[in-house]
Formats: C-alpha cells, structure tokens, sequence
C-alpha cells in the first residue's frame, strides 16, 4: 500500500498555485494538475468534512463552519461529532487498514468545542490547532496524548513552520514497515493572511483590475449582489500581496515534507494530493470572499503526484470535487471505501456530467471581511454551465462557453429555455435534502 500526503491549505484561489514554486517543480510537474478542481459547499468545515468522509454536505449534515444566522448548529465539529461522522472518516477505515495515521494542522472549524485533551478517533498521532480554529501567531495546538501547547508571537511561533517541523518529526519517526497517511492542513492562506517575517515585504503584485471585478452593471445579478458597493481595490491588493507572501512559507512545507519523505521513505509510492478547502472572490461581481456558487468561490487547485500511476506534467479536465479526495486514496491504497461513499476516484476513469451547489442562509462575513445578506441556495455545475436558484426563487445561469467572467446571467434569455429547465430539474433532483433556511 502507498504512503499518502494530503495537503490542504485555506481558502487558496486556484491561480495562486502559481507563486508556489514546489508545488509546480514537484507535484504538478512530476504528476498532474486538475484544471476543473471544484467545491460544492465553498466554505471551510463543510469541504474539510466533505474530504473527511467523501460525502456532500447535505449527507453530512454540516452545512457551515458553526452557525448560520438564527439557524443554530447548522454546522462546525458538534455537528460532525454528533453524527457520528468521526467514525466513518478516511483516517479510521485507513488505521483499521493497517495505515499509521497523521495529521498537522486543522482540522473542523469548532474543535475548540471539544471536551478537554480529546482527540478523535482514527488517527495515531495528531497535532490540531486547539483553541481557535486557525492562526499565524498566539494559538494552541493538542496533540497525540491530549496534552496542549501554548504559542505566542515570536517569529519561532508561526505557525506555518511549527507545523512543518512537526509534521516532519511524524515523517522521520514512522515506523517503515508501516504504509503512512499524513494530513497536511496549515492554516495559510486564510485571512486576514500573515506572512513569516522572513518574507515581509518580498511580494510583487500590481491591482486585479479583471472586468468582472466590480462589475459596472449587476442589474441581472441577484438583488443581494446588486445593493453592494464596489470592492476597494486597495484592500484587495494589499490581501493579494499577503496572500502571496503568506504561501512563500506553505510552498516551503511542501518542500520538507516532499524532502523527508525521499529521506525516509519511498517517495517514488507516495501518492501527494495538494488541494484546498475553498476558492475565494477578489471583488469579481463585488464580492469579497467564500461561500457563494460563482467560479472563483468554488473553483480549487487540485494537483496530484503518483509516479507510474499519474503522468508528469499532465491535465485532467474532468470535475474533480472534495468528495473525490476521500475515493481516490481508497483506490491508490486498494482498499474498498465506506459504503455510501458519493465522492469518484480520480486515477480511475469515471466522469461526472456535474454536481450540486448547496448552501444555507449566510448573514455574516464571507470571509473577506464583507457582509453579506446572502439567501440558502441549491445549484447544479457542469464544465459549461453554472445555475443557481435561491431561496425565494431568484434564478442565475450562466454559460462559460460564452461568458466564461459570469458577466451576463442568461436565465431570462429565451435561448436557453431547455438548458434552464434541465438545470432546474437537476437541482431539485440532487439538492437533497434541502440547505436549511431554503425554501423552493
């Protein structure tokens, strides 16, 4: 059985892999990008739970990262604990597998919920952020026995390289006659993004001036879109060239782990997947943030690295969804994945047509520190098209074949009366059961 990586970073819009120099020289150059890498519930917990179990958020039931408006526990790692979820997730059938099991990182927003020193089941050894869901500087990390670990703001402190350093231990100290799955889950590049001081100041990026940033004219865009005000552009700059610095330090994580793996294990079988949990808008149609159905929401890098099962240097174009993640380890490692299981291997040859969009009412920031009164949605994707309706009955469609920006919502045009009526048809179909708050 192959030794497995999984790295997810944090809200990464899919183009940024670009400033990430290892993981172009290393994964995607040795293995292969998936061009159409995709998030059905684009926010944090309910796409790490998606990755967790290989399931979409309307069977896991986690539909947000804690709450969502006055819809209490709609989400978060109550949500996924009380279900249950914890015992059917790929770390536990792996363990039972044989695999020793690791993870660094994050792991559900909410965790700091938990009752003390608990640590779920499946995995042999763990280093989750504890006390906050996530930071750069000033958190606690709980580990194997439960213990926990106080850092401050010291530049030994961040966290990005603490991680790296202790996910390199677990790799080093692995026994070798036993397979290992390591997940990787920095907190980079999450907002408001932070880099390492050693790379303050070593960003070069001009303003994203993309024509559907700010989009003029938002009269066929939902009512919600259309009472917002412009994006400032400044803002936006200044998170890009965060952002970018920021992923200098994650890139290098991805070059000692891929280095201690060569030292110390077989890394010609070790299947690297490098992904993350949501895409993020930079003010396209004036939206700043997640959790939202247009592209740049949904829409992840996703890379993959398996010498003699992945070509070097390849693209697959196929939709390749968080759900996937979970399958695909199943079939490298040639195990049978949970029944029910709705995710698709990936270095198999089934093709998905497309695949839901489905989100609760959101009245909170998005993540770019924009508020946004956003109603529940259920939505279907293909490679061409994108349809949302809202609840209330608010309906866009949009034809990449076309429009690939989502510059003109085409749900009126006479022209595409039958694709709105098959989209339609497959929202309802696949969008159950329903996003709470969501009323058809």
């Amino acid at each position: 059985m192959p030794d497995v990586l999984l790295i997810i970073t944090d809200d990464q819009r899919v183009h940024t892999v670009d400033w990430m120099d290892t993981v172009q020289r290393r994964i995607i150059g040795r293995g292969g990008r998936y061009t159409n890498g995709m998030i059905p519930t684009s926010v944090c917990c309910p796409s790490r739970a998606s990755m967790l179990t290989g399931l979409f958020a309307h069977s896991t039931g986690v539909w947000s990262n804690d709450r969502s408006d006055d819809i209490p526990r709609t989400g978060g790692w109550s949500v996924f604990h009380a279900a249950g979820l914890e015992d059917r997730t790929v770390a536990v059938w792996l363990q039972r597998s044989g695999y020793r099991t690791v993870l660094v990182g994050k792991y559900l927003n909410g965790y700091n919920d938990s009752p003390a020193g608990y640590v779920p089941p499946g995995w042999t050894r763990w280093h989750a952020f504890a006390v906050r869901n996530g930071a750069y500087f000033d958190y606690v990390l709980r580990h194997t026995d439960g213990h926990e670990t106080t850092h401050g703001h010291d530049a030994r402190d961040y966290s990005t390289d603490v991680l790296r350093q202790l996910a390199a231990r677990e790799i080093r100290e692995a026994p070798p006659d036993e397979p290992l799955f390591l997940m990787f889950t920095p907190y980079a590049v999450h907002g408001p993004a932070t880099p390492a001081p050693r790379h303050l100041g070593s960003a070069n990026v001009g303003p994203f001036l993309a024509p559907h940033v700010n989009e003029p004219d938002v009269a066929d865009k939902p009512p919600w879109i259309a009472e917002l005000p412009p994006a400032s552009i400044d803002r936006i700059t200044q998170h890009r060239r965060n952002s970018q610095e920021t992923l200098r330090s994650a890139d290098e994580a991805v070059a000692t782990l891929l280095d201690r793996f060569k030292e110390h294990r077989d890394i010609r079988d070790t299947l690297v997947i490098f992904t993350s949990d949501n895409g993020l808008l930079w003010g396209e149609h004036r939206l700043r943030g997640k959790n939202m159905p247009h592209d740049a929401s949904s829409r992840v890098p996703l890379a993959m690295r398996w010498p003699g099962h992945i070509e070097p240097s390849s693209e697959d174009r196929r939709l390749a969804l968080n759900v996937d993640v979970t399958a695909t380890i199943a079939d490298a490692a040639g195990l049978a994945p949970p029944v029910g299981i709705e995710g698709l291997s990936l270095i198999g040859p089934i093709e998905r047509e497309g695949f839901v969009l489905e989100s609760p009412v959101t009245n909170g920031s998005d993540g770019g520190g924009q508020r946004v009164a956003r109603p529940s949605y259920c939505g279907f994707r293909t490679r061409r098209f994108l349809y949302a309706r809202y609840s209330g009955g608010f309906e866009e469609l949009y034809d990449y074949g076309r429009d690939p920006l989502e510059l003109t919502n085409v749900a009126d045009d006479a022209r595409y009366a039958d694709r709105l009526a098959e989209m339609r048809a497959r929202t309802d179909e696949g969008c159950q059961p329903r996003p709470p708050g969501y009323v058809w």
